[in-house]
C-alpha cells in the first residue's frame, strides 16, 4: 500500500531511449523494478521519448508486449503522479491510452513544463543535427495521413512491418555505432540558448544515448542519456536537476 501521495512529493524523473520490445528483456524488467521502487515519490514522470521500440496507439488496443509497463503507469497516475509524455522517433502519435486512460501532458513536437515556477524546456532531440531527408521522412510519418494509414492497418501487421523496419534499423546502427549517436553538443547549446533567451530556466533532452550534463548562463543543460543500455536518467528534486544512474540489484 503506498500511502505517499504524490502530488505532495516533490521528485521529478526524466526518462528515455529504453527501447523496449520484450518484457522480459533486462532493460524492460529493471525499468519496472525501478518505477516500482519510486511508486508515491514521483511528482511528475516526463518520458522523454523512444520509450518503446515502436508505438503507435489504437483506439482500442494496446501491443501486448508493453501491458507491464503501461499497468505501472496506470498504478503511478493513480498514485498521483502527472505522466507527461514527449513523443520521440520510435513512439508517436500515442493515442488514447495516454491522453483518456492516463490523462497526460502530449508534446508532439518540443514543450515547456513549470516546475515550481521554473520553464523548463524539453525535446526529444531527433530534429538537432539531422540530415534534410530525416526531417522529410518525420514530417511524412507525424503527419494526420500516416496516422490514418497505419490505423487502417491491423495491429499484428503494424507491429511485423515495425520489427522488420527496426532490425534493418539496428543491423545499420551496428556498422556506424559512433555515428548513429554522436553528441552534438554544439547544437544542443545553440538550442538552450536561444530558448534560454526566451525565458526557460532550464533545457532536457534525449536521443543521442549519451549522459551530459552543463551550465550555460548557470541554467541546466541535461541530455539524460538512455535507460535501454545504461539506465541513465534525470530527476528535478529541491530545485535541483542532476543526471542519475539506476544501478540494477544482480
Amino acid at each position: 500500500m503506498h500511502t505517499t501521495n504524490a502530488l505532495q512529493a516533490t521528485k521529478d524523473i526524466f526518462l528515455a531511449d529504453a527501447h523496449l520490445e520484450n518484457p522480459q528483456d533486462p532493460a524492460y524488467q529493471h525499468l519496472l523494478n525501478f518505477l516500482r521502487s519510486q511508486r508515491g515519490q514521483i511528482r511528475h514522470l516526463v518520458l522523454l521519448g523512444d520509450i518503446f521500440e515502436f508505438w503507435v496507439g489504437y483506439r482500442h488496443c494496446v501491443f501486448s508486449a508493453y501491458l507491464p509497463l503501461l499497468q505501472l503507469l496506470q498504478q503511478l497516475h493513480s498514485d498521483g503522479t502527472k505522466i507527461i509524455v514527449v513523443e520521440g522517433n520510435h513512439d508517436f502519435h500515442v493515442g488514447p491510452f495516454f491522453s483518456d486512460t492516463l490523462k497526460s501532458t502530449i508534446f508532439c513536437d518540443d514543450g515547456c513544463l513549470n516546475l515550481d515556477g521554473k520553464r523548463v524546456y524539453l525535446t526529444h532531440g531527433d530534429t538537432l543535427a539531422a540530415t534534410a531527408n530525416y526531417l522529410r521522412l518525420r514530417r511524412f510519418f507525424r503527419s494526420s495521413f500516416a496516422q490514418l494509414l497505419i490505423r487502417l492497418l491491423p495491429p499484428d501487421i503494424t507491429w511485423k512491418i515495425a520489427d522488420i523496419l527496426g532490425k534493418a534499423s539496428k543491423k545499420r546502427r551496428q556498422h556506424q555505432p559512433q555515428q548513429q549517436y554522436s553528441l552534438p553538443t554544439q547544437a544542443i547549446s545553440n538550442l538552450a540558448q536561444q530558448q534560454f533567451a526566451k525565458g526557460s530556466d532550464a533545457f532536457i533532452c534525449a536521443h543521442f544515448h549519451q549522459a551530459w550534463q552543463e551550465r550555460i548562463a548557470d541554467k541546466p543543460l541535461l541530455v539524460v542519456g538512455n535507460w535501454g543500455e545504461n539506465y541513465h536518467y534525470a530527476t528535478h528534486e529541491n530545485g535541483v536537476f542532476s543526471l542519475q544512474q539506476y544501478l540494477p540489484e544482480l
